[in-house]
């Protein structure tokens, strides 16, 4: 598909996405009201995700994290039930947690001492009498907590909307894919070494579609990787699948991040895994480890046969990004193993991750190359494999829901992702 320059662009939200996902106009990852827009469509409203139930194992442990701009704290309370508030005093509105994790049996503000519990309540109000005369109903004040708050596999998540449907309707035909990548440990999975947190210079959709679906960077972006063998060549077998809701994921044959010069224990172990799966549905060892891939709009994740990882990209206006990343083991095994999965993942795909580098020079070019009025007239091109999809048990026999291409490399991953994104800014 050939772009031909505009004039005048049309601004509205939901006008960048043309040809079923196939040209994304670029204005669309600078515009300021586009990026206004998301805000308010798409991180208020869908389920996004705050953290891993192993970062709050006691009651009073808190976390910082962010949805979209607005600042949360997410508390686990005296019963031991998780929830989340908006990380403001409703006095004069300053963060009550300053820091990224900690423990507490309350959120008091650092500007008046007004004093909150971890179920959101107001419980003390400096000369309460002197001052307010005893007037102030302090039932009436409360935290703003999110309108819905969910775990699935550890993962916790969040929404603002009310109307929200439920998680699992949310992830939708998702589930059996995130079942196979955390689900299949008898004890659960726990995140270890804290959270990684750094900031690239780029609109938040590059990442997130990049991990939703793009194997065809693999051997240009990561080329002296493969040559130091700390991965294979791509090859030109795997699966490439989407399922509604924008959510989407990709895995190569025999599991991503494999290399000649990165063997460890962790992959004997889910060598393993793969044999115990196989004994009952053998149509599914394909799918261990997952692969790479994104929960829309902002959470991507690699289950690779070295590591997996967790990571968010969140908005800080149309041209950053904070990344906040967690390394996930399975609960049960061996401290070596969990140590053998941490250190290959900071190899890799930690701040100074020979992978990470290499995306993260790569996305902030796109941001520096197309934010000039000329370029915006423009469009990003993703007719790879159009017109040539077809549905997961067709191509694979396995009853796992999706489409995917007909060719593992192929856009059509990128395409489901802008649509959703056009659904939900046109709303």
């Amino acid at each position: 598909m050939t772009s031909t320059p505009k004039e005048r662009r049309d601004v509205t939200p939901g006008s960048f996405v043309r040809g079923d996902g196939a040209e994304v106009g670029i204005a669309a990852f600078h515009d300021e009201d586009v990026y206004k827009a998301e805000l308010e469509k798409v991180f208020a409203k869908c389920w996004l995700f705050l953290g891993h139930e192993t970062q709050l194992r006691s009651p009073g442990d808190y976390i910082s994290t962010r949805m979209g701009e607005d600042e949360v704290v997410v508390t686990r309370n005296s019963s031991g039930k998780i929830r989340a508030f908006l990380n403001s005093c409703r006095h004069r509105g300053p963060k009550l947690c300053r820091a990224d994790q900690g423990n507490s049996q309350a959120l008091r503000c650092p500007y008046h001492g007004w004093t909150y519990d971890l179920d959101g309540n107001l419980i003390g109000v400096p000369r309460l009498q002197t001052a307010y005369h005893g007037e102030l109903d302090r039932t009436s004040i409360k935290l703003i907590e999110v309108a819905k708050l969910g775990i699935v596999h550890g993962l916790i998540f969040a929404t603002w909307d009310p109307h929200a449907p439920s998680l699992h309707e949310y992830l939708g035909d998702f589930m059996p894919y995130l079942d196979l990548m955390l689900g299949r440990s008898e004890n659960g999975f726990e995140a270890i070494g804290g959270v990684h947190k750094w900031q690239i210079e780029t609109n938040w959709k590059i990442p997130a579609e990049n991990f939703s679906g793009d194997q065809y960077h693999l051997s240009s972006t990561h080329a002296s990787s493969v040559e130091v063998g700390l991965r294979n060549r791509v090859t030109e077998y795997g699966h490439t699948i989407h399922v509604d809701g924008g959510h989407g994921f990709t895995r190569e044959k025999g599991g991503a991040q494999q290399g000649t010069e990165a063997v460890t224990a962790y992959t004997a172990h889910l060598r393993k895994v793969q044999e115990r799966i196989g004994q009952d549905k053998p149509e599914l060892v394909e799918f261990v480890p997952v692969g790479v891939g994104s929960i829309f709009p902002n959470l991507s994740f690699m289950d690779s046969m070295r590591f997996l990882t967790l990571r968010q990209w969140q908005p800080v206006g149309p041209h950053r990004i904070d990344v906040n990343s967690w390394c996930l083991v399975d609960s049960s095994l061996p401290d070596d193993l969990k140590d053998a999965a941490m250190r290959q993942y900071i190899l890799s795909f930690g701040p100074s991750g020979m992978f990470e580098q290499d995306d993260g020079e790569i996305w902030t070019s796109i941001s520096e190359a197309t934010r000039g009025v000329v370029a915006q007239r423009y469009s990003f091109n993703y007719t790879m494999g159009l017109g040539h999809e077809v549905s997961v048990k067709e191509r694979t026999g396995a009853t796992l829901p999706g489409v995917m291409g007909e060719a593992f490399i192929t856009e059509a991953n990128q395409r489901s992702f802008y649509r959703y994104w056009r659904q939900l800014m046109e709303q």
